[in-house]
């Protein structure tokens, strides 16, 4: 059974998250952007056999440039024995970012002994390419490259979310004759969602509006992670408890109950779900005790949201158009401050977006064509104005 005190304090309450706008308790909130995740699973086939009384042992090295771009190792495969065309078990995880064109560099190795290093390894064969194509045709297969052999095999790459698809539970509780705690009024009651610890403990993963003098409390309706409030799994306990709101932070206790996203999925359709709230105290005390008031669920939806990769392993194309301002107000394209600038060695603005946006979208658009525009030039022969015409003619 949960510990509960009838006042509840700053200092008695653990380290909870937010929802749907609400903060617990002594959370520690970050302003880093969430960062996706992708494994690479790799194979090979038709590799150089690098020994003479066996076959190769192949191991892949993925690099990756850093900001200095520099390459720098980013993990290892298992080494596969004897095996000309092995099928490396151990993926390497990668931090995937759409907005930047990320390149990667995979390398094949021949280790003879488990300790050896790479240096002194056989080289068998390489492939730079960068993360986009992989992740827009989900599994890639290229040829490698080696500066002395000309047929070195080939490596295929696959790509997988980690994580991926999220499930999001859409929950709407009542309450129906709560505990009067306050002494001139009626109760001020919010509620809590707890998940549960692995050992056994909860901790706060939403708090509730606080709906004031009443007894009867509807709560509205807000999303949470699955994965937040339980971990995931549906049968994993989740504590709910009810509080009267005080303005100095010493909430009253009302009750609890503890269920399971299960239970509650499952008495979606019922006509009526009511948990009773429980008052350990004051079940001790009064051998007539029934509850601390009842709660009834309104409403429980499990619904499924996708990412962004999602869609675009999904076979989702993005597709770039460019459009390009020729009126006055760009300046002489012969002076440097013009945007349209022809001398620049590093190019003019233009030409600097269409290669900064280019670079990424290419991965993800089949042709790799962008069409491209122009508008407010006089076009010959005549000068006439144009606000639409091709740059190509």
């Amino acid at each position: 059974m949960p510990a509960f005190s009838e006042e509840r304090g700053e200092e008695e309450e653990k380290v909870g998250g937010s929802a749907d706008g609400f903060l617990g308790w002594g959370q520690q909130t970050s302003t880093n952007k969430q960062e996706t995740h992708i494994e690479l699973a790799f194979s090979c086939k038709g590799l150089r056999d690098m020994d003479v009384l066996s076959k190769s042992d192949p191991q892949v090295v993925l690099y990756m440039k850093n900001v200095e771009d520099v390459w720098k190792e980013t993990g290892r495969t298992e080494k596969a024995s004897n095996d000309l065309n092995p099928v490396f078990v151990q993926p390497i995880q990668i931090v995937y970012k759409f907005e930047e064109r990320q390149d990667i560099r995979m390398r094949v190795f021949d280790l003879d002994d488990q300790g050896q290093s790479i240096g002194m390894a056989d080289f068998l064969g390489e492939l730079e390419l960068p993360v986009g194509q992989i992740v827009a045709a989900r599994t890639l297969t290229k040829k490698l490259d080696h500066p002395r052999f000309k047929d070195c095999g080939t490596i295929s790459i696959t790509a997988t979310e980690v994580g991926g698809h999220h499930e999001i539970a859409c929950l709407k509780f009542e309450g129906m004759g709560l505990d009067k705690k306050d002494f001139f009024g009626k109760s001020d009651p919010f509620y809590e969602l707890g998940k549960q610890n692995p050992d056994g403990t909860f901790t706060t993963v939403y708090r509730s509006e606080t709906i004031e003098g009443t007894l009867c409390p509807r709560w509205r309706q807000h999303e949470i992670n699955v994965k937040r409030l339980c971990s995931g799994k549906a049968d994993q306990p989740i504590l709910f408890s009810c509080y009267d709101h005080d303005d100095d932070g010493t909430h009253d206790f009302i009750g609890y109950f503890i269920t399971t996203l299960a239970h509650l999925r499952d008495r979606a359709n019922a006509s009526t779900t009511v948990f009773d709230l429980i008052n350990p105290k004051k079940a001790k005390k009064k051998k007539d005790y029934t509850n601390s008031g009842q709660v009834k669920m309104a409403e429980c939806r499990v619904e499924k949201t996708y990412s962004f990769l999602d869609y675009i392993m999904g076979g989702l194309q993005l597709n770039c158009t460019i459009a390009i301002d020729f009126t006055g107000s760009n300046g002489d394209p012969q002076t440097p401050r013009s945007l349209h600038y022809i001398g620049a060695p590093e190019g003019n603005h233009y030409q600097q977006t269409w290669q900064a946006i280019g670079q990424i979208i290419q991965d993800y658009d089949t042709d790799k064509l962008f069409p491209a525009f122009g508008f407010g030039a006089a076009l010959p022969p005549h000068g006439q104005v144009s606000f639409e015409f091709a740059l190509n003619g």
